[in-house]
């Protein structure tokens, strides 16, 4: 072996150590380190969220005890209880009867330490109209709850339906030495509420009832006998096209019916009460048997108004205009009026005026 391959296996094998050494270095130091390095990133970051989160305590303290007012409390016996009652009340308020009404009882989801669901499954039948009320209250009903799995269906031979919702409500399980002020909503509905005109807004759900197929507007109104002349300022429907007015509601929420009557030109409502004047006759009751529509016996009308123009009867359905007003038979008239053998006896001039809204 020469000088010069001296010199070259020299140089290799000074690079060849070199090479290991770096290796042995890279893996004994430097990979630890970057690793070491990523890790502290990473929970340098872990703690920045948890510092984040320990902040917005505060806000999901004072979240909680928003929500945990508006729960019914936190005794799972009492609050079925509870919420038994209160769907009760606003069944009654509603208009639906009481007499096919069932509540079962269930427990949902739970998550332990946080919360359990329990609810009712809702059944009632009635009027479509007392349907729309009942689902517009629970719009309204401050307890913390929701509604699912609404079934709506008809009732063979009326025309009721007959209503299947599922309510629920969370009771929240408190920690051990937690205390939670609950149940700090309104005990009463607010008077006057299903007279409103955000409730007036759902009318025609139970106007155009979901269940009857469509009927067109007849093209021509039927003639319907002249008006007698008013007074000037005299209340009731200015004398105009009684085609523009739609009687859309004969709700019952109070001592006497009220008798809710649409512009179509200005969309505002109108309420009147028995006594006063519409149509060109005086209203004299609100009739609630179903009844034959005038214009297609097979379909089954389910209210109107009943006015007295000069000697006889007459009926609007609800739902049409006040042009489709029609005279009623004798068989058709409502059990408790009298006869009309002559003109009826003026009403006191006291009978309460229209409620314009």
């Amino acid at each position: 072996m020469n000088k010069r391959e001296k010199i070259l296996l020299g140089a290799v094998t000074f690079a060849a150590l070199v090479t290991i050494m770096y290796l042995a270095v890279n893996r004994v130091f430097f990979v630890p380190a970057a690793q070491r390095l990523v890790d502290a990133k990473d929970i340098i970051a872990k703690i920045n969220h948890a510092k984040a989160e320990k902040n917005k305590e505060g806000t999901y303290q004072s979240r909680l005890k928003d929500l945990a007012a508006l729960s019914f409390g936190t005794d799972e016996n009492r609050v079925s209880e509870q919420v038994r009652t209160r769907i009760t009340e606003v069944l009654g308020a509603s208009g639906l009867s009481a007499q096919n009404l069932s509540l079962k009882p269930l427990v949902s989801s739970r998550v332990p330490g946080v919360y359990k669901e329990i609810g009712w499954i809702v059944r009632a039948r009635g009027q479509l109209s007392h349907v729309v009320n009942f689902l517009f209250l629970m719009t309204r009903e401050p307890h913390l709850h929701r509604l699912d799995n609404l079934v709506l269906a008809p009732v063979a031979g009326g025309t009721d339906v007959e209503l299947q919702v599922k309510y629920g409500t969370l009771v929240l399980d408190t920690a051990k030495g937690e205390k939670l002020e609950t149940d700090r909503t309104p005990e009463d509905l607010p008077p006057g509420i299903l007279q409103g005109t955000e409730r007036m807004a759902y009318e025609v759900i139970p106007v155009r009832n979901l269940f009857l197929p469509y009927i067109p507007a007849p093209a021509v109104q039927k003639p319907v006998p002249a008006e007698s002349p008013r007074a000037p300022g005299e209340p009731g429907v200015p004398r105009v096209p009684e085609g523009r007015y739609r009687l859309v509601g004969l709700p019952t929420w109070g001592p006497a019916p009220d008798i809710l009557v649409r512009d179509a030109n200005t969309g505002k409502v109108a309420t009147y009460k028995p006594g006063d004047d519409l149509a060109g006759g005086k209203i004299v009751t609100v009739d609630y048997r179903p009844l034959p529509m005038p214009s297609n016996p097979e379909l089954l009308s389910a209210s109107r108004v009943v006015l007295v123009i000069g000697t006889s009867y007459y009926a609007v359905e609800l739902g049409t205009s006040l042009a489709e007003k029609h005279p009623l038979a004798a068989d058709q008239t409502p059990p408790g009026l009298p006869k009309l053998d002559a003109p009826p006896p003026a009403e006191p001039a006291s009978a309460p005026a229209p409620n314009h809204k």
